[in-house]
């Protein structure tokens, strides 16, 4: 769960530093904040088209139902920076409660988007290379399954967080909580040596095998979408838990304008998956049925079985 940087970067560090260096660093902070509100605001409009789209135009698929439920957690990371960023340049004060419910909003869905995307690259290289026994083994219903199993484990880590973590807080409350570095250095097992090792081993599978693909038969854009969507999340997103990990063991890492900057970078990430989607589902082909955003996000989003199907299915069926 983020540390409620966001909030409170005004605080940290004015016993330490200089009228002058607070100054500065509010006034750095500020300008990222200003460029950030566009980025996060366009974001919102990206995710809110596509979770129209997926909802009521295109084909539920075993993939449009993981991505329609990574959409979700990144339209909450982003109201949640939008919330972050204009409380702060407006100085607004809130109750810590709300802060709290803030703060872990945001975990639940920065975690969702982490766990949805580790299971759609999963799901897709075991579709990809263990076909027979995908086909054979494969509930009907795993999508759905997986995403409410993904929910409630992100749910479940962010509230042992919170309540493990709660007390740090509160600046009226000064008794020690022992619990709350083994919870973090469990959270960090969980999303980082597991969920993202997962993630980044399937994605360079499919990238291997994208690269090894004659000019015949041109990689399916399906695994141009997850690729590049890998990437994003682990140039931006990942860098966060990264850092914080980092400031774990090194204090003197924990800045407030680099933690700014770096939730920055989260915030494109979540902003940046709804245009991935569209360059990559991009043709300038003219088409019979359905807006050419529609088109686009099917192209993107549906592999080449669902592409078939979908030329006899109308975005009146379920």
């Amino acid at each position: 769960m983020a540390e409620a940087y966001s909030l409170s970067f005004h605080t940290i560090g004015a016993d330490k530093n200089t009228e002058e260096q607070v100054d500065t660093g509010y006034q750095v902070q500020k300008t990222v904040m200003i460029i950030c509100i566009p980025i996060c605001a366009l974001g919102l409009v990206g995710n809110g088209i596509v979770l129209w789209l997926l909802w009521h135009r295109i084909k539920k698929t075993k993939f449009t139902v993981y991505f329609l439920n990574m959409v979700v957690a990144d339209l909450t990371v982003l109201l949640y920076y939008v919330t972050v960023f204009i409380l702060f340049l407006k100085a607004v004060p809130i109750s810590l409660l709300y802060l709290h419910i803030m703060e872990l909003t945001h975990a639940v869905g920065f975690n969702a988007s982490t766990y949805i995307l580790t299971a759609i690259t999963t799901e897709r290289y075991l579709m990809i290379f263990f076909p027979v026994w995908y086909q054979r083994c494969r509930h009907k219903h795993l999508s759905e399954i997986m995403c409410a199993l993904l929910w409630g484990l992100s749910c479940l880590m962010s509230l042992t967080l919170y309540f493990a973590c709660y007390l740090k807080f509160d600046p009226s409350l000064n008794e020690g909580n022992f619990s709350c570095g083994p919870t973090k250095m469990f959270r960090v097992i969980v999303n980082l040596l597991v969920f993202l090792p997962i993630m980044v081993f399937s994605t360079v599978v499919l990238f291997v095998r994208m690269l090894r693909t004659s000019q015949d038969t041109p990689p399916a854009k399906l695994d141009i979408t997850i690729v590049a969507t890998v990437l994003l999340f682990v140039l931006f997103a990942a860098s966060v838990r990264i850092i914080e990990i980092i400031a774990h063991w090194v204090p003197r890492v924990h800045i407030p304008v680099v933690f700014l900057i770096f939730h920055f970078l989260d915030a494109i990430d979540s902003s940046g998956n709804p245009f991935i989607y569209l360059i990559v589902g991009y043709t300038k082909k003219e088409t019979e049925v359905g807006s050419p955003l529609q088109t686009f996000l099917e192209r993107a989003l549906l592999d080449e079985g669902d592409m078939a199907e979908g030329a006899t299915w109308s975005p009146g069926t379920k």
